[in-house]
């Protein structure tokens, strides 16, 4: 099988489909920049020697239950990521008894499928900002749901241990997260946890809590076997370059070994991840690009940890 190699700032092209930008221009959908929260935090920390959970046989059953591997989302559900500048309009949105107030670009749009998501990281305003069911029109957004997190804070809801208090929305998962972004896979490497969709969640944990630490709580009317908070991560014993891998699904499953992804939200069918929305993945991934990794070199992380 062919190895592997870890891809440099500019996408390796050739071999394995991948277009290579031409020198001195800039796709202006790529989202650049340092990672969000502290580095020392929960989402930026590997998982290194991290206990495996208790559970692992049956939930790596119910993955196999979902699908043959994870599938990666884009297009029309992957998840719109914009960099905001302070020259872009200052918006203030209201939602759910929150208000934020966060610079938007003007070409910014939320994605084109039921959910009408996107993300906001503005560093000039210190924060990572998720619109839920949003809708502008003259340069006014309405939204049904918000999630804020301080850019420099632990990235931690308010009301858990090491949570800010004015971190707050979607159950404890910060809007960074949800979706990989070109612009970290033309510099080659993921540096934080990700999030997983899965293809049903269970209401509670096995302990009788509503979701495992990072989470706030779980989707309810939900009757699936893994609960929301459980982290999966590929083995750290598996060896990536063994695998039919491209360079830039090579960089995702390299973060899935060290950071692994956490099981955030329902899919509706499948197991998956989502790109970035804003941009055109063509020659670069797909949905399949993962397909390689079978769920057997996949492991469930102990409930909680906190590495």
């Amino acid at each position: 099988m062919a190895a592997a190699a870890t891809l440099p700032r500019a996408l390796a092209p050739a071999a394995h489909g991948a277009t290579q930008p031409a020198k001195g221009r800039v796709d202006r959908t790529t989202v650049a920049g340092p990672r969000p929260f502290q580095p020392t935090g929960y989402w930026n920390t590997r998982l290194g020697h991290a206990p495996k959970s208790p559970h692992n046989a049956s939930w790596i059953k119910d993955a196999k239950a979902g699908g043959p591997h994870l599938n990666l989302v884009l297009g029309d559900w992957g998840m719109p990521v914009y960099r905001a500048k302070p020259s872009n309009p200052l918006v203030r949105i209201t939602s759910g008894g929150h208000t934020v107030r966060v610079h938007i670009p003007r070409q910014a749009r939320p994605m084109n499928a039921s959910d009408a998501a996107l993300t906001i990281i503005d560093r000039s305003t210190n924060q990572v900002v998720g619109l839920f069911g949003a809708h502008v029109s003259g340069g006014k957004w309405s939204v049904s749901g918000l999630s804020r997190y301080g850019y420099q804070s632990t990235g931690i809801a308010g009301g858990l241990p090491s949570g800010v208090k004015a971190n707050f929305g979607h159950r404890g998962i910060p809007a960074s997260v949800p979706a990989v972004t070109k612009g970290e896979i033309q510099r080659g490497k993921i540096r934080h946890r990700l999030e997983i969709y899965w293809h049903e969640t269970a209401s509670r944990t096995p302990e009788g809590r509503s979701a495992y630490f990072p989470m706030t709580g779980s989707e309810s009317g939900k009757s699936g076997v893994v609960p929301e908070g459980a982290v999966i991560r590929i083995k750290p014993s598996v060896n990536l370059k063994a695998l039919s891998l491209s360079p830039a699904a090579y960089v995702i499953a390299r973060a899935l070994q060290k950071y692994g992804a956490v099981v955030g939200d329902n899919s509706g069918q499948g197991n998956s991840m989502k790109l970035q929305g804003n941009t055109n993945w063509k020659g670069i991934l797909n949905k399949d690009s993962l397909r390689s990794i079978p769920w057997s070199d996949y492991v469930f992380v102990k409930g909680g940890y906190r590495p």
